[in-house]
């Protein structure tokens, strides 16, 4: 999330950060307030009979309206999971981005109010076999709001931070291949963080071509029982490698209506003496799909 900062007059430096201090206080509280926005599907997939696709867009506020833009561009996926924001002039082959139509370009929503946002695949000729790639953004533009007397009067402090949402899910356009990326599983040990123990897994690509991306849901368990759980894992075309960190639950924590579990962690304690298994199976809102499994992997702790 980025924010913009405003200044006005300057005050000692005791003065400033006690009255940025309240001011953020002030600020955090009024964005649990702020409109929000929900998006559904979480991601597109073109195929060679697919011409169109929907997302729909619903502003979560009851109380504010909200104004988004819609955009469309290629980002690299790092081997930590993180995204890197791709000029368009530098986007390599595997770019969906000129492949793309949508509309509308911008969304205006009063409270409550859903619209829909309409992408068509539009392939040059020549085009050749694969699958291509980009990322549909959803990004807030905040209203502007007039100003007061009371911002004009000299000596008057004021910090405005303003928080700019945005909101990516990915799209893919397959052209002439069906074939998910082969991949392999294994784990890089345990990582803390926040009290909360999660298992390192590492996804790792093999051979392919043309390449395609590796979709699906990572779980762990212990014997029959889930302990760990990340839904809509997506390896890209372009990533050789993608590391996972999956939090560890105590056996038989609930998978939630969101996809999310129970937040009842175990300890590394917890896992001396054990032999999990991690599987990689085919991604489903609901359920673990144990009878589609793409690749697993196991690993003990003394």
């Amino acid at each position: 999330m980025r924010k913009i900062v405003h200044y006005s007059n300057l005050l000692t430096q005791g003065e400033h950060m006690r009255k940025l201090v309240a001011c953020c206080v002030l600020c955090s509280m009024a964005l649990s307030a702020s409109a929000g926005i929900m998006i559904y599907p979480k991601a597109l997939s073109f195929d060679d009979k697919t011409k169109s696709a929907e997302v729909t867009l619903v502003n979560s506020s009851e109380l504010e309206s909200a104004n988004y833009r819609v955009t469309i561009s290629y980002k690299k996926q790092n081997p930590d999971g993180s995204y890197t924001e791709v000029a368009e002039e530098e986007v390599p082959a595997d770019s969906a981005t000129k492949l793309l139509r949508y509309s509308p370009r911008a969304v205006m929503l009063k409270p409550s109010q859903s619209q829909t946002v309409r992408f068509l695949k539009r392939l040059p000729s020549g085009l050749q076999p694969g699958e291509y790639v980009a990322y549909a953004t959803f990004t807030e533009v905040p209203l502007e709001k007039a100003v007061t007397k009371q911002d004009l009067q000299p000596g008057a402090f004021s910090v405005k931070i303003t928080p700019i949402p945005a909101f990516s899910i990915p799209v893919f356009v397959r052209y002439k291949v069906k074939e998910s990326a082969p991949v392999t599983l294994a784990t890089n040990g345990l990582e803390t963080k926040d009290g909360v123990v999660s298992l390192r897994v590492v996804m790792s690509r093999q051979e392919q071509e043309p390449r395609t991306s590796a979709r699906g849901d990572i779980s762990v368990w212990d014997g029959d029982k889930m302990i760990g759980y990340v839904r809509g894992r997506y390896m890209l075309p372009a990533t050789d490698t993608l590391e996972t960190r999956v939090p560890l639950r105590i056996a038989n924590a609930v998978v939630k209506e969101d996809g999310k579990m129970e937040d009842k962690y175990l300890t590394s304690a917890n896992l001396k003496g054990k032999t999990l298994t991690v599987l990689f199976t085919e991604t489903n809102d609901y359920v673990v799909q144990k009878d589609k499994v793409f690749a697993q992997t196991t690993v003990s702790f003394k």
